[in-house]
């Protein structure tokens, strides 16, 4: 076998840097940092360092580069930090008086004091160890839609070429090249999407294997596209026209990490994410069963936790080469399988994540029938078979519901008025005022602020963000309108990202 596996980590946050503290605001980026991308980075590097050959698909949104690279986030997660540090010193007289607890208590402690380190090592810029690991091989970083704006939902493609245009710029800017992949936020695909991404040069995106149209044979630019059910198109990109490949995520390879009944982080020796200690937030049990009442939970267990990672990923990477040989025997070709998860998965919700990518890698690497590589590679090797996609998403039964229904409609009836209203004024925009103007409605736009509101896990907040930009948003328009281009400090715009982005570059572009 020649298999290829393809892993694709989604990175995002809104912005959330000076929008509000616990419990909701920057602590999430906080967060993040502390327990996904600061691990992540360290196990990444681990691996460069045992010469452990495979390659990450990372995406970053645009917005999250943004506050990664922002002093305001370095400044403000030195102090969160310390915050955390006295909470853990604090627990010893809250937790059992026994030795177990003791331990973990150091545990904690020791880690944090270690991240703090690795933190302050980097710099505090954490984006940039990221670009380094890209161009070490280690990593291939995907970019997105400015502000994870969900694109089947909005009301004119110009508004959908400013977010795409908006990334791409972003990217280039931080990262010093320009992107070949792009993360459809929510994997929220709409025909002719593809389109847009081919005129900034994007090669590839992700999505649902559900998602893929079979259909019964099509004429596709006067070429057949053979027929393919939805089980068959995973195995291969898609050229779903203007050359761009759809990569379909293995829904085998979801399932196993995902599932409710068997998915690795519900075993009973992860950490629980949903019990933590009272005042510091810190998580001392482990997860013992899942008909185990919060109240019944056991302490933690690190050492038993780490063990069941390794051997989780041991078991994934045998399920890899599995799937692998079993669609050689059928079709004499491996294929390529891609499993495409949240980065925050991985340390944020099941802490032990990060060492079960590390193991993922290290077993596939010892067998050497699969190799672990970048959606670009798959494309270089690979003649890509023409297809179609549905319109769909990777929300609740594949459509937009978890961002369109009638809590939200009214979000969307307002964004629609404003992209009309901004795409008509675009000629007539020009300086600090139209570069303000880009920057709010795009973040009006992120598709964060309905998903809050369906969700209810922060409904007042995220209606309250949305609010805000749109009432930016419209204050810029009046004073566009009544003044022409008054100066953008009288204007209402003081969100400090995308400073380096200009409206007229993006649109000449």
């Amino acid at each position: 076998m020649n298999g290829r596996f393809v892993m694709v980590l989604h990175s995002h946050l809104p912005y959330v840097l000076g929008k509000g503290r616990w419990p909701f605001g920057e602590e999430w980026l906080h967060e993040i940092a502390l327990d996904t991308y600061l691990p992540l980075l360290e196990e990444f590097e681990r691996l460069d360092h045992d010469n452990v050959p495979g390659t990450i698909a990372l995406g970053i949104t645009p917005i999250l580069m943004e506050q990664l690279k922002s002093p305001a986030f370095v400044d403000s997660f030195r102090t969160w930090v310390d915050v955390k540090r006295k909470a853990l010193e604090q627990d010893v007289s809250r937790l059992p008086d026994t030795p177990e607890a003791h331990d973990l208590n150091m545990f904690y402690r020791e880690e944090l004091d270690q991240r703090l380190r690795q933190f302050d090592m980097l710099g505090g810029d954490l984006l940039e160890a990221f670009a380094r690991l890209q161009e070490s091989g280690r990593l291939e970083i995907l970019t997105s839609c400015a502000t994870h704006g969900y694109m089947p939902l909005f009301g004119n493609d110009e508004s959908r070429r400013l977010q795409i245009r908006t990334g791409v710029a972003v990217y280039q800017h931080w990262m010093g090249r320009r992107p070949t992949g792009f993360w459809l936020p929510e994997c929220g695909y709409i025909p002719g999407v593809e389109r847009l991404l081919a005129e900034e040069g994007l090669r590839y995106f992700i999505a649902d294997a559900t998602t893929f149209d079979a259909g019964t044979g099509q004429e596709h630019t006067n070429v057949h596209i053979p027929v393919a059910t939805s089980t068959e198109a995973p195995w291969t990109p898609w050229n779903i026209g203007a050359d761009v490949a759809v990569f379909l995520r293995n829904p085998a390879t979801s399932k196993q990490v995902w599932s409710r009944d068997f998915g690795y982080p519900g075993n009973g020796s992860y950490s629980e994410f949903h019990k933590r200690c009272e005042s510091s937030g810190w998580q001392y049990w482990r997860i013992t069963s899942k008909q185990t009442d919060l109240g019944a939970k056991e302490l933690y267990r690190p050492d038993e936790a780490r063990k069941r990672a390794i051997e989780h990923g041991q078991h994934f990477a045998s399920l890899v080469r599995d799937l692998a040989a079993q669609r050689e025997r059928l079709t004499g070709d491996p294929g390529v399988i891609v499993a495409a998860y949240d980065t925050e998965l991985f340390g944020h919700w099941w802490y032990e994540g990060r060492e079960w990518i590390g193991a993922v890698l290290r077993n596939l690497a010892a067998k050497e029938s699969i190799s672990a590589v970048a959606p670009t590679a798959v494309l270089a090797e690979r003649n890509l078979p023409l297809g179609r996609l549905r319109e769909s998403s990777w929300g609740s039964g594949g459509g937009h519901s978890t961002w369109m229904n009638p809590e939200t409609s009214w979000i969307w009836d307002n964004i629609h008025d404003d992209q009309r209203h901004f795409v008509d004024l675009l000629p007539q925009l020009h300086g600090q005022t139209g570069d303000a103007l880009l920057r709010e409605i795009l973040l009006e736009e992120s598709s964060d602020w309905p998903f809050m509101i369906t969700t209810a896990q922060a409904r007042t907040y995220g209606t309250a963000r949305f609010l805000e930009h749109h009432r930016k948003v419209r204050a810029l328009f009046a004073a566009i309108e009544d003044t022409d281009q008054i100066p953008t400090s009288q204007a209402g715009s003081d969100d400090p990202v995308f400073e380096h982005i200009r409206l007229n570059e993006i649109w000449k572009a």
